[in-house]
């Protein structure tokens, strides 16, 4: 079962710092320490591969989830400098329900455990010809 309850909106930026100065002198955001690092994922078409991201998050809720672009990525820009990119939500079920919602709704890119195993940690869908919408492991999961 997906919560329908909102957990965040994710919007790709150019450039992280930046963004996140606008973001916080304009709408009052403080966000928690940036995740800088490498995350296995899965991609049809381009296989399994570390992708290297940098994501803030802000503390206040609904959170807003801002990602640096990185190229030749369903996190790649093409001519903005930002862009609304996801809206995310909980599945108790990841797997289940990411298989369920395939059909009508495809995986673009999903996470992979240290063993291969897949999709973990989260998913995105593609609806309405190319919105995204991401599931997430729920937390108890």
């Amino acid at each position: 079962m997906i919560d329908l309850s909102l957990d965040h909106v994710g919007l790709v930026v150019a450039k992280l710092e930046p963004a996140l100065e606008q973001l916080s002198a304009q709408l009052g955001l403080e966000w928690l320490p940036t995740f800088d690092g490498a995350l296995s994922m899965h991609q049809d078409g381009v296989g399994t591969r570390d992708v290297h991201l940098r994501i803030a998050v802000s503390v206040q809720r609904p959170r807003l989830e801002v990602i640096e672009t990185v190229p030749d990525s369903p996190w790649a820009l093409d001519g903005t400098d930002a862009l609304l990119h996801h809206v995310a939500y909980y599945a108790d079920d990841l797997r289940g329900e990411s298989r369920r919602l395939a059909g009508v709704c495809p995986i673009e890119i999903c996470g992979v455990d240290a063993d291969g195993t897949r999709p973990t940690i989260f998913t995105y869908h593609h609806i309405l010809g190319g919105f995204r919408f991401e599931l997430l492991q729920n937390r108890t999961s």
